[in-house]
């Protein structure tokens, strides 16, 4: 992975066009601010130990001009935006279209190995995203949702040398074995290995979902005997159903 000087601090979540706000903004401010201070004493050398981090006027501000800039550019709709800290400090809002979120659950498939969260890269969120995009890579995941089983799958589910689930590549994730409607969802434990994303917190705050750990052989089990449910989780989509063929488990 690059080195400790060679990145940037980013979230990404959504600006609703009803609304006219960012989603869980407190919470994205509070990730950011998080980051900075854990990279600046875990990574001595990097930049955060040398830069003040910005501060939430001065990111709600660069957010606002980011948004103006999409109006003016004819971009009336929702909008997915990327506000990253730059190692200068100062925030770099980015916006793109939102693209509706598939009214059907997504594909995963299991990751071929696991993953080492053996660096601060992986709790916390930045731009060195190589883990991420070479499991995608491995394993034909696009990011790019269909209904059709035959497709390319969606996204790639990580787990730890544990054989403990942690997260998709770009959602954290919840599992719910038995079928029952009456059982909670369970979102991997922090000490297995993920990054924490906003949405995370949210439901967890809301206890719509529970810690716990969760092992690859319990999903291949819930999912070839049919009563597995997955719900993924963002700051950008919000929560939207995923599943894992058996077909893919063979």
């Amino acid at each position: 992975m690059g080195g400790a000087h060679d990145f940037a601090l980013f979230t990404s979540t959504s600006y609703l066009a009803h609304d006219r706000a960012c989603s869980l903004l407190p919470r994205h401010f509070a990730r950011l601010r998080t980051a900075h201070a854990a990279l600046a004493k875990e990574l001595p050398e990097s930049w955060c130990a040398r830069v003040g981090m910005s501060t939430d006027v001065q990111m709600q501000d660069e957010l606002d001009r980011a948004v103006k800039e999409a109006r003016a550019n004819g971009n009336e709709g929702d909008l997915r935006i990327r506000l990253s800290i730059l190692s200068t400090g100062a925030p770099k809002a980015e916006t793109f279209p939102l693209t509706p979120t598939p009214s059907y659950p997504v594909r995963l498939v299991l990751d071929d190995g696991p993953t080492r969260y053996d660096e601060p890269f992986l709790r916390y969120k930045t731009s060195q995203r190589a883990v991420y995009d070479d499991a995608r890579a491995r394993r034909g995941a696009t990011l790019y949702p269909s209904p059709a089983a035959s497709d390319p799958p969606f996204d790639v589910l990580l787990f730890n040398p544990s054989s403990q689930v942690t997260e998709a590549t770009i959602s954290n994730v919840a599992f719910r074995l038995s079928g029952d409607a009456r059982d909670p969802f369970v979102t991997p434990r922090t000490e297995c290995g993920l990054l924490e994303g906003v949405m995370r917190a949210e439901l967890l705050e809301r206890r719509e979902v529970v810690e716990g750990a969760v092992t690859v052989e319990q999903v291949k089990e819930a999912a070839r005997r049919g009563t597995l449910e997955i719900i993924c989780f963002n700051g950008v989509r919000g929560v939207f159903p995923a599943y894992i063929s058996p077909d893919d488990l063979e």
